[in-house]
């Protein structure tokens, strides 16, 4: 019997598996990964008209939406309201930022107190920081109405974050403010005036002044008072 061509026919395959293989050992095998990058926004803030301010907020993006931490020095003890503001700078200023469309007089809460269930007044209606004695204040909170980029109803990059001298009252759409010193019910705040009464001083006192007996420094009004501070949104490098 006749074997060769049944050896040929074996060398033949022998060939093409030995080329397959060849073959496959030079395919690349790199497994190409892709890591989340988180999206970090910062916004340094300084004084405006002479104030002393410094201080800075940085907000990241988490599954619930924006995680905010805002850290404030060298101002007055107390509670100063933060709004968004449109603008190409802080010399430059808009309007609050107000995207979502509440009518203006809509009684509300801040972003800060806001969920999907109770939304806010205003997208660009911050809240209130509590300044300590030592001049320092700081306010952390997540907000799901904010983004890092993304929609425009939502995305805070190239917005200006602006600080007032008093704490506002946030009961109402910004764009309508009840003219009297209305209490802030939402923020579960009470109106403490500062009133310097009639006194005597004791013998040796150092010579000092005070204010008008009858005049009052509210710590809470609608709007905030004058503007103190403020810093532009940017996306971190």
């Amino acid at each position: 019997m006749n074997s060769r061509p049944y050896t040929y026919t074996a060398l033949i395959i022998l060939i093409i598996v030995a080329g397959l293989v060849t073959g496959c050992e030079k395919i690349p095998t790199e497994i190409i990964t892709a890591e989340l990058v988180d999206h970090i926004a910062v916004a340094t803030i300084s004084g405006i008209e002479g104030s002393g301010i410094t201080g800075t907020a940085t907000f990241r993006e988490v599954d619930e939406g924006v995680r905010v931490i805002i850290e404030v020095q060298n101002t007055t003890p107390g509670l100063h309201a933060m709004h968004l503001h449109t603008g190409s700078s802080c010399a430059d200023s808009g309007p609050h930022w107000h995207p979502i469309g509440v009518p203006a007089g809509t009684p509300g809460i801040p972003i800060v107190q806001a969920t999907r269930n109770t939304p806010p007044i205003g997208i660009g209606e911050v809240g209130n920081i509590s300044v300590d004695a030592d001049g320092t204040g700081r306010l952390e909170f997540t907000t799901p109405f904010w983004s890092v980029g993304g929609d425009p109803n939502t995305d805070i990059l190239g917005k200006l974050i602006m600080i007032h001298e008093t704490g506002d009252t946030f009961l109402t759409n910004p764009h309508v403010h009840h003219m009297n010193m209305q209490m802030d019910m939402n923020m579960n705040m009470e109106v403490d005036t500062q009133m310097v009464q009639p006194h005597e001083h004791p013998p040796g006192t150092p010579p000092h002044s005070h204010a008008n007996a009858s005049a009052t420094v509210p710590p809470i009004q609608p709007g905030g008072g004058a503007k103190i501070g403020c810093g532009m949104i940017v996306l971190m490098e």
